[in-house]
Order: structure tokens, then sequence, then C-alpha cells
């Protein structure tokens, strides 16, 4: 008994500083210090950039959006100026043709042509076209050595029909360039209607509505502007190859086709994402857009925040490093006494450590607290030496003891089997012949258990009538056989109340039936629920 009890007062100890004082896998103060100054700062610096980022960004975007709009009002603007300019300048020298009775090739017809043609200096040609759709005229400056200009048949006759200002829709011209056909109607002074006076538009040569268009085309940017018809189809746009394609389904064109202007972000026919600002042109019965992708906002920004790390990022090194230094500082005392108090209990004969005064108020007094507490855990050492690990009235192993022995054994990841043993009917005891005689009962029993058991086994008292042995290193027969032997070794004793006495065992083996304690007590507990179920006094595994 006395091997048992030196074994789990040396189990008891070593479990307590492996437990207890367990410190792997923990965070130190000091790290824990320093760890939340670093997160700290990080964090701080990641919210004020990113909170700029945003502010920034909607700023941009707003910023973006209104210039866009602007720029798009003022091309619209000049366009539609331009086409008020060209309707009214065709009307004037519509009223030419009035004294004329035809629009013949005459002389003097072709002179008025040919002054109109040089007034403006918009028209790729101008012409004139008798009632019943001939053109008889056709002027495209002099010298000209191209290829007759060709209008579009359904342009041309669309105006005759119109006998008003006609403005036909975009098409194709035979270069592969966009033209539009700008008519005013030509009648006699009795009424009689002779026909028409047009211009031809190209809108991709270099005359004053190219150059415009041109002027917008801000591709070094990234932004850019261009012109689409009521249909949705692309007049001019910086990228050639896009003139003539249908682009109803993009939001804002979808706006102007409604005789809407405004701003807001789009995604394209493309599926890119701009920043779009979009004006109608009266005149002309177009629309302009111009947009920037958001993209272009996104580098400019991270350029930004690149920069802005690059100015913080000195002053936020030395901070960081400031506050390290002050952590270790501040947390030496605390790791100072919590590796003292933690070896405290397991060095009782160790001289009191000298401890300065820190110049830190709560860590001075948790200084002289700890000193204080030191002081009196090692005067009353001797006395909680002594607790006893054995059970006052069998003189077994308490349950405490049995606890740190289960301990030790799970974390070594020993084998052992573990004996749950009740006495049957021991209620029965006490109510007829008195707690006493159940004392006595107690006494032999457990004076049985540690007689039977081997030297390395374990036997001691767990609550009430009910014992606990560990038994190393056994097999599942083995085990059978010890339980039983303990049992015969009771039934077969004379006890002094000449009455017979009975266990009942319930068995489990670790780690072959469970690893966790937990698991082992409720395998061996049922087990012996399944002893007194099955008529007592037997061993059940």
């Amino acid at each position: 008994m006395e091997k048992v009890t030196k074994r789990a007062s040396e189990g008891r100890k070593k479990g307590l500083s492996e437990r207890f004082y367990y410190t792997r896998g923990k965070v130190s103060l000091r790290a824990l210090f320093s760890g939340l100054v670093i997160l700290t700062f990080v964090m701080t610096l990641t919210l004020t950039l990113f909170a700029s980022y945003r502010s920034e960004q909607k700023l941009l975007e707003e910023r973006t959006l209104s210039a866009n709009f602007r720029e798009s009002d003022r091309v619209a603007q000049a366009i539609n100026l331009l086409f008020i300019s060209i309707k009214n300048n065709l009307n004037a020298f519509s009223g030419e043709f009035v004294e004329t009775t035809s629009l013949d090739a005459s002389n003097k017809n072709v002179d008025r042509l040919k002054l109109l043609y040089d007034s403006g200096g918009y028209y790729a040609a101008v012409f004139a076209a008798q009632a019943d759709g001939e053109i008889s005229i056709m002027y495209q400056g002099s010298g000209e050595k191209t290829e007759r200009e060709k209008v579009e048949a359904a342009a041309l006759e669309n105006a005759l029909e119109a006998r008003a200002s006609f403005q036909s829709l975009p098409y194709t011209d035979p270069h592969g360039g966009v033209a539009v056909l700008l008519s005013e109607p030509v009648y006699t002074e009795s009424g009689e209607y002779l026909g028409i006076v047009g211009g031809v538009l190209h809108l991709q040569t270099l005359n004053v509505l190219s150059n415009l268009f041109h002027e917008n085309a801000l591709e070094h940017t990234g932004s850019y502007s261009y012109v689409v018809d009521m249909n949705g189809k692309i007049v001019y746009h910086p990228d050639k190859e896009r003139i003539g394609e249908d682009v109803g389904c993009n939001s804002a064109v979808a706006h102007l086709i409604n005789g809407e202007s405004g701003q807001e972000k789009i995604l394209n026919s493309k599926d890119i994402t701009f920043l779009a600002g979009y004006v109608t042109v009266s005149a002309a019965g177009w629309g302009v857009i111009t947009q920037t992708p958001t993209s272009l906002i996104s580098e400019q920004q991270m350029e930004q925040v690149r920069g802005t790390l690059l100015v913080v990022l000195v002053p936020f090194l030395i901070l960081a490093a400031s506050a390290l230094f002050l952590a270790r500082r501040l947390t030496a005392p605390f790791v100072y006494l919590a590796n003292f108090v933690a070896g405290a209990a397991d060095r009782p004969g160790e001289a009191m450590p000298s401890i300065r005064r820190h110049w830190n108020r709560e860590a001075d007094l948790l200084n002289q607290a700890v000193l204080r507490t030191v002081r009196e855990m090692k005067q009353q050492h001797q006395d909680l030496n002594d607790v006893a690990f054995k059970d006052p009235l069998t003189g077994l192993l308490n349950r405490r003891a049995l606890d740190e022995a289960l301990d030790k054994l799970e974390r070594e990841g020993s084998t052992f089997s573990l004996l749950l043993i009740d006495i049957d009917y021991f209620k029965s005891v006490n109510d007829t012949y008195g707690h006493a005689a159940g004392d006595e009962v107690l006494r032999m029993v457990a004076h049985t258990l540690e007689k039977t058991i081997d030297s390395m086994d374990f036997c001691g008292r767990y609550g009430g009538e009910e014992f606990v042995v560990l038994l190393p290193d056994r097999s599942i027969p083995e085990t059978y056989e010890m339980a039983e032997r303990l049992r015969m070794a009771v039934a077969n004793h004379k006890n002094s109340l000449q009455i017979p006495i009975t266990l009942s065992i319930g068995a489990s083996i670790c780690p072959l039936q469970a690893k966790r304690l937990g698991d082992l007590f409720d395998l061996a507990d049922r087990a012996l629920y399944r002893a007194k179920e099955g008529g007592r006094n037997r061993v059940v595994i």
C-alpha cells in the first residue's frame, strides 16, 4: 500500500506540473501584447486606406461622370450648331432657285451650286435633283478627279418625297465611309415643286464635322466619345470598325433613343463597365456619349494607395518598433512572475527571488502580492505535503489518487483495464445491522481486494460501496481472470457478521474498447449494470 501511495503521490506532483502548467501551443503575454499592438497598427492603416479608397472612388466617379457629361454636352452643342448652320445655309441657297423654272444644268444653276459648296466647306458634294428623281447637277469641287459621288437612292427618294427640310439616316458611301444627306425643297414663285438642293456629308473625311469628332477621341487617357443615331447605330467611333454597329442594348443609348440626357455607370455591349455622360443632338437627331472605363479609375486609385503606403511606411515601422519595445518592457515583470509561479509548487525549497520595484503601478502591486502569496505557500507547504491520498475508512487509495493515476495512464497512452466493483445488497446490510457493520464490511472487502491484486495494480475506494481497480497491461482473458479472482476471494471470505458478501464487477479495457476516460467509465458502468441485472455476484466485460 505504501508503494501504491508513493506512486500516486509522484503521479499527482508530475500530473500537476504537466496539466496545470502545460504551456505548449499557448500564447505568451509578451507575444499577445506585441501582436495586439501590431494588429492595431495594421488594422488602423488598412481601415484608413480602405475608407480613403472608397471615398476617393466615389469622388472620382462623380467627377468623371460630371466631366464626361460636360464633354458630351459641349460636343452635342457644337454638332447641333453645325447642323443648324448647314440647314440654314441650304435653306438660304434653295431660295436662290425661286426665280428659275427648272433645276437643269444651266450655267447659272451650276454657279449657284459652286457658291453653295464653297460657302460652307462642309460638303463632300452638293447637287440638285429634279422632282422626277434625276440628279441634274453634281458638284464636288474644282479639279475633282475622283469618281462621281453616288447618292444613296433610298435617301434621295425620301428627300424628294418629303418636299421639306430633310436629313437622312447615316448610310454607307461607296468608299465604305458613313455619309449623311441633307436637303431643302425648291419651289417656284407660283408654288410649283421643282425638286431639291442637297449636300452630302462624309463623317470620316477631314471636314469640319470629322475634325470635331477627332478632337474628342481621347484614346490616350482611356476616355473617348462616340455618336449614335436614333436607331441605336454608331455614326462615329474612334474605332472605325465599329461604325454602323447596333448598340441599342447599351443603357445610355436607350436613354438617348428616348430623348433623354444624363450620366450613369453602364455596362457596354462589350461587357466593360464605363462611366458615361450622354446628351441628345436635337438638330441632327443623334446622341453623343463620352465614357471612361472604371478600370482607369481603379488604376489611378491603386497608384494613389501605393504612394500613400510609401509615405506612411517609415513612420509606421518606427511606431511599431517603439510599441514592441514598450510592450516588452511592460510585460517583462509579468513574464518573470508567471515563470516563477509555474515552478514554485514543484520547487518548495527554492530561495525567494529578489524582485525590484517596477515603474508600472499595476506590475509593482502584482509583484508584492505574488511574493506575499509565495511566502504563505512555503509556510504551508509541509502541511500540503501531508494531505492524505488514502481513504480514511479502508486505507485504500481515495478518489483523488485514483483520478491522478488514471490521468497518468491516459497521458502515457498505456494499456490498462478498469474494474468497477460494487458490493451487492450493501444498503440492506446498513439497514439490518447498522452503519458500523456496514463499515466493517467495507474494510473487509478493501482488505481482500488489496491482498488479491498484484503489486503493480491500483486499488481504491471510489465512493460509498464502490471500488475501482486498475490493471496495467492486461488482455481481455487476463482481465476477466483477475476480476473473477477478486469476486471469488470476497465471496469465500468469512466475515464477522456471518453473512454472504458478494461483488458485481463491470470491466472495460483501454485503448481496446475506449481511449477516453469518460468513455471507459461509461463502458464499465454499463457492464456493472448488466452484472446486477443478470443476478449479481458476477463479472461482465
